[in-house]
């Protein structure tokens, strides 16, 4: 069942040409589905509306996964440049949008472990302190997802190059918040990670969709 609009919405990162893998990792497997469909589902499903999702690096394989779903594909021409670009071109789609938002939500598109009950309890979580920024925290360290308030829009649009939201977190410590939230950490980032994974679950390793 699909949440309540949340009054948040997101931007997920999934331009990039994962060079770490070898191979368009935002199109693999998990439970079945591309990954980056996976976090687009679950983020419509956990309330996040609207939904922006941005591609780079063979955008067409990584659109064709988002069929069907209620989002806003934006292409940035510039994610060679690194994520920073990436964040400023979504964050600008998202605004674009003729919706009413307080908030908005940061996701990367290598983050299947998390849950939409996750997602749902993180913004339970940031709703009564709507103008702090609030971090997924583990072990001391903090990254996306990440939930700012609208004020910090126009930094987002500045970003550039190779740094991603956690620039904004080191820039505005004093005004983040921790969400704990192991399961954002568990990133694919390598095909032994997604080996791990698959493992994790005693699933047999399977081949990109076609």
């Amino acid at each position: 069942m699909t949440s309540p609009r949340s009054g948040t919405g997101a931007v997920i990162l999934a331009a990039g040409n994962a060079s770490r893998y070898g191979a368009l990792k935002q199109v693999i497997a998990i439970d079945g589905e591309p990954m980056v469909r996976r976090i687009a589902r679950n983020a419509l499903a956990a309330g996040l509306y609207p939904v922006v999702v941005v591609v780079g690096a063979e955008s067409a394989r990584v659109i064709e996964c988002l069929a069907d779903l209620d989002v806003h594909v934006v292409t940035n021409a510039g994610w060679a440049s690194g994520m920073g670009s990436s964040l400023s071109t979504g964050t600008k789609a998202l605004i674009d949008q003729p919706v009413a938002m307080q908030s908005l939500m940061v996701l990367l598109a290598d983050q299947p472990a998390i849950s939409v009950d996750e997602l749902e309890r993180m913004l339970a979580a940031h709703a009564p302190f709507a103008d702090r920024i609030l971090a997924c925290r583990h072990q001391g360290n903090l990254g996306p997802p990440c939930i700012f308030p609208l004020s910090y829009a126009d930094e987002l649009i500045a970003m550039s190059g190779p740094d991603g939201a956690r620039a904004l977190l080191d820039r505005h410590a004093s005004h983040v918040d921790g969400f704990d939230l192991p399961s954002a950490f568990r990133d694919i980032d390598t095909p032994e990670d997604y080996a791990a994974w698959l493992a994790a679950r005693d699933k047999p390793l399977s081949s990109e969709p076609e």
